[in-house]
Order: structure tokens, then C-alpha cells, then sequence
């Protein structure tokens, strides 16, 4: 009788463009700026379309040895002057929207110029941030699920002061539409970034220039060494990461269940150790919350609760 054999697993055929080493292949080189070209174009407005764009320095030097250095993703500027910061992230970050707005400022007083002649006549600055993971987990805070999120100055009748800083959060985990359904530039875009790594055959509604040119750049063979050895080491970094935020979850389940179950026993009663069951899986949460590792989802799957529990724990935290 012949056994079963377990699959071979498929080696992947092209890079993960959300890697730090697959996301600059693509689209931080000079060779392939017209890649990132036609990716911001695809979601930025008629008057803010790129020609052409220069890469600009990636560390940003502080003005003073006090201050922190600063290291972009992919900073450049359009040949009509706007600043593009485009960052990708992976997975939650506890300040992300505060590395945000503070990027997007620095690239605006970067601008400044000595004297008085200066009128503070900027040029927008845009801070792209293509997030590979739910940002908008809060329902009561945003409402209504977004792909793409956009934020500008504006008081709050939603008056806007000032388009001069935007920040842009393109949420990958978000898009879920089928080739069959892809209309738009930007369509075809996300469904490239979000299904690259897993594409077995050229999608035919990809079959475009840019998008064939995109294609060979990420494509991963033992003739392009380079491709083939960095994606074995992002593989290995990423199953790293995984373990380690597996790790995070079953450490902050114990430290919950632990601390529930002491208080339980000191009361020394059935419904006394119920009660502090409970009592645990909230420090627990809230301890999570805190560290800011997991997400919203992932902390309501590590203590098998529903994601609105882990909100209301969420909103009677101090800020």
C-alpha cells in the first residue's frame, strides 16, 4: 500500500513586495521609478499627478546631535516640487500615526529657507503608508471600513484648513476583489501588491506594460541571485516575526489565566475563582492593548473573545 506523501510546498515566483527588500526592488530604485510613478498617480488627485520624480536622500540628518536621525522608506519629490514619503508597514506599530505626522512635518520644515524673503510658500508634502494589516479596528472611532484613508487639516466641521500635509493609509488586508472585478489603475495595483508573492500565472488583466515590467523585476530564480538569497532571508525573518508575535500571544494568555486564576483562589469560592477568571482575561487584554504588538483581532482570537469585548476594555483604558 502506497502512503501518502505530504505536498511539496511551492517555492513562491516572485518577491513579497511588502518585505523591506521586495517593497525597494519595486519601487525604490531609479531604474524602476516609473513603477512608483504610476503606483501614486494611481491614487493621487488630477492636480497633484507626477511627471517625473527625483529619489532623495533615504536618512535624514538632524539639524542638531540631540536630535534623532530620520530613515524613510522612499522619499522623493515630484518635478512639480510635492514630497512623497511612502513607508511600507508590515505589521501594528504602537506610534504609527505619530511617526506619521511627525515624517510629513519634518519634510514641511525641511523646506524652510534661511532669511526674510521666505514666505512659507511650501510645497505639499504627501506621507503614504501602505499598511499590511488593519489600522481602522476601532468602529466606534471610524465607522465604516476604508481601503484607503485620507487626512488633512480641518476643524471640526470638517472645514479643511490646509492640504499642504496628507497622510495616506492604503489597507491592503482590506481589498479582497477578484480579477474579474478590477477596474481601475488602482484596483490592479492593490490586487498586484496584495496577491504578487502567490501569483502561480501572469493574471491576463496584468498583461500590461507596467505591470509585465513589475512582474520581471520581482521574479525570483537562481538566475537572479540576488532576488533568490534575499527572499530565503525575508522567509526566515518573517517566520521569526510570526513565532514571535505567536509567542506574545500564549505569554499574555498565561500572564491573564495566571493572574485571574490567583485572585479566584484567594476567594477561595467557585464563583469567586469565576470571577477572577474574568477579571484576569480584562488584565490580560488590557496589558495587550498596552503593548501594542497585537492587534485588535488578534488579541479577541488569543483569548477567544469577540473583537467588540476587546473595544469596550479598549475604550475605558486612559489615554
Amino acid at each position: 500500500m502506497t502512503k501518502n506523501r505530504p505536498t511539496k510546498r511551492r517555492e513562491p515566483l516572485y518577491l513579497d513586495p511588502t518585505s523591506d527588500y521586495g517593497f525597494h526592488k519595486l519601487f525604490g530604485e531609479e531604474a524602476n521609478k516609473d513603477l512608483l510613478i504610476d503606483f501614486l498617480n494611481s491614487m493621487l488627485p488630477e492636480h497633484h499627478q507626477i511627471a517625473d520624480l527625483t529619489f532623495k536622500q533615504r536618512e535624514q540628518h538632524p539639524d542638531t546631535a540631540k536630535e534623532r536621525l530620520i530613515i524613510y522608506d522612499i522619499h522623493c519629490t515630484a518635478i512639480s516640487g510635492e514630497y512623497f514619503i511612502v513607508e511600507m508597514q508590515k505589521a501594528p506599530q504602537k506610534y504609527f500615526t505619530e511617526r506619521s505626522v511627525f515624517y510629513g512635518s519634518t519634510a514641511v520644515v525641511k523646506q524652510g529657507k534661511k532669511g526674510k524673503k521666505w514666505q512659507y510658500d511650501f510645497k505639499t508634502v504627501y506621507f503614504v503608508g501602505i499598511l499590511n494589516f488593519n489600522y481602522d479596528t476601532d468602529a466606534a472611532r471610524w465607522g465604516k471600513r476604508k481601503l484607503i484613508r485620507k487626512f488633512t487639516l480641518k476643524d471640526d466641521d470638517g472645514i479643511e484648513l490646509s492640504d499642504k500635509l496628507q497622510v495616506r493609509y492604503l489597507q491592503l488586508s482590506f481589498f479582497n476583489k477578484k480579477p474579474s472585478q478590477l477596474k481601475t489603475r488602482f484596483d490592479k495595483w492593490c490586487f498586484f501588491l496584495k496577491n504578487l508573492e502567490n501569483f502561480d500565472h501572469i493574471p491576463k488583466i496584468l498583461k500590461e506594460d507596467i505591470f509585465m515590467k513589475a512582474l520581471a523585476v520581482a521574479k525570483i530564480s537562481r538566475s537572479n541571485p540576488d532576488n533568490y538569497t534575499m527572499n530565503l532571508m525575508h522567509r526566515n525573518a518573517k517566520r521569526d516575526t510570526d513565532n514571535a508575535i505567536e509567542w506574545a500571544k500564549e505569554l499574555s494568555r498565561k500572564e491573564g489565566k495566571a493572574e485571574g486564576k490567583a485572585e479566584g483562589m484567594e476567594q477561595g469560592m467557585e464563583q469567586g475563582m469565576e470571577q477572577g477568571m474574568e477579571k484576569g482575561i480584562v488584565l490580560g487584554i488590557e496589558k495587550s492593548l498596552k503593548k501594542g504588538i497585537l492587534t485588535v483581532e488578534q488579541i479577541a482570537d488569543t483569548y477567544e473573545v469577540s473583537v467588540d469585548y476587546v473595544l469596550k476594555i479598549k475604550a475605558k483604558m486612559p489615554i
